[in-house]
């Protein structure tokens, strides 16, 4: 509590402190720690971006020379990047010492030819030496995160990598960093709200919205969506705006063109769309997205046009004079039909009499 509250102005330590007394009960230091920085964020007379602006102008890197000729390598660095870059080197490490425990142990032995002609020495006939083999690898997994950042650092990728092979490159340079972080979606959409309800970098304190939406916009993997209780904050549902691979590939079969009544544009060349608003509470999952071209997909958003889809991917549209137009995916041929042929021995049957032609325009 004390370490917390020096962060806030001397006038607002008492607050602080009342408020803090009120939230401990009942928590684990670890968790009060969390809860307390975020009280302690909404009394902050300055917003997080201001003093994480300021604080990011002291970012460095500098040597501490110690003795026995070792020395510390300190980085000062924005929060998430500090425990993001820690996140990977302990999944390398991890890695490394798995593949390690996993090898056989090694044995030193002489070839046996050069050992028959060895002399008395034990030298062998040929004058070479026999290959001592490698020392083993007895590392402490601090040992190993060290090594490992040194060899990032210098190299760019670990210059000790057990999982290469000799058909290429190991895995440990694939290992990218992870951090989680919960970001109220109001908070993305005014960043005004940051103090009253921070993001937070979980297991580690708030961060900063302008940090968040940096990180919501440059990831490849997908946000989930976690809708609470707006009383209790008891989680109800979880669900996420972004499309797996999978979701992608079903669409793309199932729907082949955009969706809107007659366009007959490649899905290839379309936008996925929520069909019930993603904002308004739509579900990213197959029966709620469709293919819309972007200019009938501007049509859906800005004008009285509505639609809903069916089971099936059916999608009903009405339009603003209130006629309804339906449109179904179209289903796809059976590949491969199977005809049975006739008995062997039995008599072939004879062949259908050929239909009549007609000229055209006679009925």
């Amino acid at each position: 509590m004390t370490d917390i509250g020096e962060t806030l102005p001397t006038q607002r330590h008492r607050e602080f402190d009342a408020l803090a007394a009120a939230e401990a009960e009942g928590l684990s230091p670890g968790l009060l720690r969390t809860r307390l920085a975020a009280l302690a964020e909404r009394l902050q007379p300055t917003t997080l971006t201001e003093r994480h602006r300021a604080g990011r102008a002291r970012r460095n890197v500098r040597v501490v020379r110690g003795d026995d000729g070792m020395s510390d390598l300190i980085a000062t660095l924005p929060t998430v990047l500090a425990v993001g870059i820690y996140d990977r080197l302990m999944q390398q490490s991890r890695a490394l010492v798995d593949a390690r425990d996993a090898r056989p142990p090694v044995t030193a032995t002489r070839d046996s030819g050069e050992a028959s002609r060895a002399p008395a020495g034990g030298a062998p006939v040929s004058g070479r030496t026999p290959q001592a083999p490698p020392a083993p690898d007895v590392r402490t997994p601090d040992q190993v995160r060290a090594d490992l950042l040194a060899d990032l650092l210098l190299t760019a990728a670990p210059l000790s990598d057990p999982t290469r092979d000799d058909d290429g490159p190991g895995t440990l340079g694939a290992i990218r960093a992870r951090v989680q972080v919960v970001v109220p979606a109001l908070t993305m959409l005014d960043p005004g709200r940051e103090n009253a309800d921070p993001a937070e970098l979980v297991g580690h304190g708030p961060i900063d919205a302008a940090t968040a939406r940096r990180l919501a916009e440059s990831t490849t993997r997908p946000w989930d969506r976690v809708i609470t209780h707006p009383i209790t904050g008891a989680v109800l549902h979880v669900d996420t705006y972004q499309r797996t691979a999978a979701i992608d590939r079903y669409l793309r079969a199932r729907d082949r063109h955009c969706r809107w009544p007659g366009c007959t544009a490649p899905a290839i060349r379309c936008e996925v769309d929520h069909t019930h608003d993603h904002a308004l509470g739509g579900r990213t999952e197959t029966g709620n997205l469709a293919h819309l071209c972007q200019r009938h997909h501007t049509q859906k958003q800005f004008t009285a046009w509505k639609v809903r889809q069916r089971e099936g991917g059916v999608l009903e549209w009405t339009s603003p004079t209130g006629r309804t137009y339906v449109d179904e995916p179209r289903p796809y041929p059976p590949a491969v039909a199977f005809v049975p042929g006739p008995r062997r021995g039995a008599p072939t049957p004879p062949a259908a009499p050929r239909p009549r032609e007609e000229s055209p325009g006679h009925g």
